[in-house]
């Protein structure tokens, strides 16, 4: 049961206002804040906080809206809405009219946390009943949890409020803004602490150790040394600052990466097992996870559980897209006597960009067999012996293919078979209509790459159907683990570090630990030399290995390359302005609530 101890229903709930800036505090015991808190168990509960909204609100279990804020209007994701009328979702993929509407969860989500967070700080000196020692862990992992929500802000929204106390009960009528550099000195001196005080491994899935920190102290170091130039409120820093900072990420990626088993991590030795959804639930390459349960009373939205994954899931149902009359949303592993695998329905709101797909064209990269799903199986029958799928009109004409097939039990496909292939191999239309199954070639998908269809590969990271939860699989949640840092990216961020240091070998070695165990057979094939490494190729990597993680965004504008990566690399998007969009628009529930909003709204908004 220690998996399931980290989300009390009884610990006491941080809610956070609609401006995220107020504090209300829920206290089941009776007692004062001060007594509750300050006792032994109180405080472990008041750390249990820390991690609240990130459960709950930003990475699973509301409308999991970050994944696309923090991956989308990017290089390598598109609008799976051909004609980009899906709200704010689409609008957000294509910086498209007005998408503030999208920016409420995460924005709320991380200064709600960063409210828990400063009152388990705050309250760390009050603490009886426990050793120093401990009361140091705890506050550890309270300021490793501000500085991933404080990281998350700043990059996102630039330099904005930066809460570092109890609030006094009533919100602010006007919110004051500090600088990128304000919040990083705070950042980068949480993670000095959490790199002394964490433990270096916990008995309790989901709470941090020491090696997370490690891992966030050389990204955020790295990202900082970004900030030579004056953008979003930042005093920019010189090329000595900058380098120090530099100096400062490599000793703490190198540190981890050498020294991975005593931080109780590992690289997998092959590129399968990252994501194999055996291993999510105790990962060897994770750093940092966010728990969901498949018990209700563990979860903070009860039986809301991980939606993350849905947005990138191609069949959804729909008949613009993935379906057929032979395959239905459905949980059931076992069809008239036949195995079938287990189908949820998602949403098919984000599709990977041609251009992402064609960077596994090396055929011995495995990392597009293991992040990706391109192939549907029949699992209902509707022809008359039971047993599978018969081809009908209307399906036919979806996939393009002859009616010659229709009705003719030649072209029966049985329970448990391929029904639906995506296949990157551009087959003709002749080897189409010979074959049983629907063939949707890649290239056909993206004939248009500015309109993409919706029959693209599925992104399956954190699409374990063996963790499927509810019980209608039209309405599928997952009690997935979301793994917010792993290992093999510490390899790409050491990778940089090294590159902008100039040391192009120390670069070479990084890549190529982590692109051979991608490597069919590891037999050093993908392994690259000095000459290969370029900003463009480090782009490419950490598309390769990074998709969907949470990261692309970010990644991109630590380099600076969002409109030129957009402009070679997503012809969907037309409407990106430099002076606007490196920066995300502050939510209108904030706004509406504050005396100073057209101040505090970035500019272009």
């Amino acid at each position: 049961m220690k998996r399931h101890t980290l989300y009390s229903l009884a610990a006491a709930a941080m809610l956070v206002s609609m401006g995220g800036c107020s504090l209300d505090e829920y206290n089941p015991s009776g007692m004062s804040t001060e007594q509750e808190w300050s006792t032994a168990e109180g405080y472990e509960k008041k750390i249990n906080d820390c991690y609240f909204d990130l459960v709950r609100i930003i990475y699973g279990q509301a409308e999991d809206t970050y994944i696309v804020i923090a991956e989308g209007g990017t290089d390598i994701w598109q609008d799976a809405n051909p004609e980009g009328t899906n709200g704010n979702w689409s609008n957000t993929l294509r910086y498209a009219g007005s998408f503030s509407g999208l920016m409420n969860e995460n924005y709320t989500g991380f200064y709600g946390t960063v409210s828990a967070c400063n009152a388990a700080i705050y309250y760390a000196d009050k603490v009886e009943g426990l050793s120093q020692d401990r009361i140091n862990e705890l506050v550890a992992e309270a300021r490793f949890i501000r500085a991933h929500a404080l990281f998350n802000i700043v990059e996102n929204y630039g330099g904005k409020y930066l809460p570092l106390e109890l609030p006094s009960g009533t919100s602010p009528t006007s919110l004051p803004c500090s600088t990128v550099n304000e919040f990083y000195k705070v950042i980068l001196e949480d993670l000095q602490f959490a790199k002394t005080y964490l433990p270096l491994t916990n008995e309790v899935v989901g709470h941090v150790t020491r090696g997370a920190a490690y891992h966030l102290y050389a990204k955020a170091c790295l990202t900082y040394a970004s900030y030579t130039d004056p953008v979003s409120n930042a005093t920019a820093l010189t090329e000595d600052e900058a380098r120090q900072y530099l100096v400062e990420a490599q000793k703490a990626a190198d540190e981890l990466i050498d020294n991975a088993a005593t931080y109780g991590v590992r690289l997998y030795d092959d590129v399968n097992d990252v994501f194999d959804e055996t291993n999510n639930k105790a990962n060897a390459e994770a750093l940092f996870v966010v728990t969901h349960s498949s018990v209700t009373a563990y979860n903070p939205r009860g039986n809301y559980f991980n939606r993350a994954w849905k947005h990138s899931e191609a069949y959804n149902a729909n008949t613009a897209g993935i379906y057929l009359d032979g395959i239905e949303a459905s949980y059931a592993t076992e069809v008239n006597g036949y195995p079938v695998p287990k189908l949820a329905k998602g949403n098919c709101y984000m599709e990977p960009s041609k251009y992402m797909l064609d960077l596994y064209s090396n055929p011995k990269d495995m990392r597009y067999k293991a992040f990706f799903k391109d192939t549907y199986y029949v699992n209902k029958a509707n022809n008359t012996a039971g047993n599978g799928y018969t081809w009908k009109g209307p399906d036919a004409q979806r996939y393009n293919l002859s009616n010659a097939r229709v009705d003719n039990s030649a072209f029966d496909i049985m329970l448990g078979d391929t029904a639906i292939y995506i296949s990157r191999h551009t087959y003709t239309q002749e080897e189409r209509d010979r074959c049983r199954y629907a063939i949707c070639n890649i290239e056909d998908n993206y004939a248009d790459p500015a309109k993409p269809g919706r029959f693209f590969p599925s992104l399956k990271k954190m699409d374990c159907p063996s963790l499927y939860a509810g019980t209608n699989p039209s309405k599928p949640y997952s009690s997935a683990d979301c793994i917010i840092y792993r290992l093999g990216e510490t390899y790409l961020l050491a990778a940089e570090i090294d590159w902008r240091l100039g040391d192009v070998n120390g670069a070479v070695d990084r890549l190529n630990d982590l692109r051979n165990r991608s490597c069919e057979g590891h037999d050093h094939s993908l392994d690259i030399t000095a000459a290969d490494v370029t900003e463009d190729f480090l782009l490419d990597e950490y598309a390769r290995e990074m998709i969907g993680e949470w990261n692309r965004w970010m990644t991109l504008k630590r380099f600076r390359a969002l409109e030129r990566r957009i402009k070679e690399c997503n012809p969907q998007i037309t409407n990106f302005k430099p002076d606007v969009h490196y920066l995300r628009p502050i939510p209108d529930g904030e706004l509406l609530v504050i005396d100073n909003p057209q101040e505090y709204q970035n500019p272009g908004y």
